[in-house]
């Protein structure tokens, strides 16, 4: 094959080059093949190699998926908004090659919940007995407070009818959202001795309806925006990992999250770059108390039943303000076009200067952070938002903040709770 070089050790491989021989003949390109042939050179152990290939097989089943859609230019993309940005990717993360795995959706569940196909769904809500559940929130929320915001009093009233109807009382519950994949593949057998025993009840689903983000286990209210994003568990294995939420990891989520929006209020050169975050500012665990003495920590058996609610971008923007995923500035249409371009070409700037303003807006927080904190987070495209005006990158929003970020100073000051995200690094 024949490629460009350029900075950060990034190849742009020209496919029209890439030809496969063997003794001097040149054999037809197959994907799994060369995984194959490669294993060892690549150092794909004998017991991850059919799990890889299982991906990546998957992978490509997506891809012929996004080339059956109707296709839309990037600049049809960028006037479209948010969400058309997001389920309008037609790649996943750039640095994983089996990066749409997705093992566990059949067809009809891709169709369902994958976020290119941008099917509307609806979230089913079980009753979580609290003595078994553990619940957190951010300064200034509470349980109640919540649940008022996120669902109707037609809805509340429903659910709390559906558990007096079975004689019990909605004092002794906690309110959990569930993918519905979660629930007709894992939870509806897996968790049957605690339906059973009443120490979890389904209530149906909710009335609003939400977007799959790229994330694939992240839902985006459609129906109202200015609602909480809901993150939730998912026994589906992607990008090497199964996508479960451990209800002992998320009692500390919300406490971490206001550490940090508060570290980035009192910093002058972070508040003027108007650098900010959405907070998850609540979370939700079920312990399965079998499961949970049956395995030892990180077992995905313990991170079946777990979600939190993270802010919404939206009630922040000003006037003249859109917002799109930074992994859209990699995407190029069916034409060749990019989102970037896209951009620049709205702008009417040079895309030099279009470019330190993204640069500015990008790097300027993460370097600041480490330099002054030894704070680092994990701004992948897919974890970063661009705030957009005139075609311009004025500001950024980070999200996914607890699971991501680590403070690598051995000796800062930080709250107990927020101790966790300490890492300790080897000078060398």
């Amino acid at each position: 094959f024949t490629a460009r070089l350029f900075a950060l050790d990034h190849w742009q491989i020209d496919a029209e080059t890439i030809t496969r021989h063997r003794h001097g003949s040149e054999l037809p390109l197959d994907t799994l093949e060369f995984f194959i042939e490669l294993r060892h050179t690549l150092g794909i152990s004998p017991e991850v190699l059919p799990v890889y290939l299982e991906e990546v097989s998957s992978t490509l089943a997506g891809t012929a998926y996004k080339l059956t859609k109707e296709p839309a230019t990037s600049g049809q993309l960028v006037a479209a908004g948010f969400q058309a940005i997001e389920t309008g990717m037609t790649e996943g993360h750039p640095c994983f090659v089996a990066n749409n795995g997705r093992l566990g959706f059949g067809v009809d569940e891709y169709r369902a919940y994958a976020p290119e196909a941008a099917s509307p769904i609806r979230l089913v809500w079980l009753a979580a007995r609290r003595e078994r559940a553990t619940f957190t929130a951010g300064a200034g929320l509470d349980y109640d407070a919540l649940v008022k915001g996120e669902l109707s009093e037609a809805t509340r009233e429903r659910f709390a009818g559906a558990l007096r109807g079975l004689g019990l009382d909605p004092d002794d519950y906690f309110l959990l959202p569930v993918h519905p994949w979660q629930w007709w593949n894992k939870l509806a057998v897996t968790f049957a001795g605690e339906l059973a025993e009443r120490h979890l009840v389904v209530l149906g689903e909710g009335e609003d309806g939400y977007l799959a983000q790229q994330s694939i286990r992240t839902f985006f209210n459609t129906d109202h925006p200015e609602k909480h994003y809901v993150k939730t568990a998912l026994s589906v294995l992607n990008m090497g990992f199964m996508r479960g939420l451990s209800a002992a990891y998320m009692e500390a989520t919300p406490a971490i999250n206001d550490w940090l929006a508060g570290l980035i209020e009192r910093d002058d050169l972070l508040r003027g770059a108007r650098f900010s975050i959405i907070r998850e500012r609540a979370a939700i665990g079920y312990h399965h108390r079998s499961y949970e003495a049956a395995t030892v920590k990180g077992s995905p058996y313990r991170k079946m039943l777990a979600a939190l609610w993270r802010e919404s971008p939206v009630p922040g923007l000003q006037p003249g303000e859109r917002v799109a995923t930074m992994a859209s500035l990699l995407h190029t249409d069916h034409e060749g076009g990019s989102v970037a371009g896209a951009l620049i070409a709205e702008s009417g700037l040079d895309p030099q200067v279009w470019l330190r303003h993204y640069l500015d807006a990008y790097l300027v927080p993460v370097l600041h952070s480490f330099y002054a904190y030894d704070l680092v987070y994990m701004p992948h495209g897919e974890n970063v938002i661009l705030v957009v005006e005139d075609g311009v990158v004025t500001r950024t929003i980070f999200k996914d903040i607890a699971e991501e970020i680590a403070v690598m100073d051995p000796d800062a000051v930080l709250p107990p709770q927020v101790e966790r995200i300490r890492v300790e690094v080897p000078e060398d």
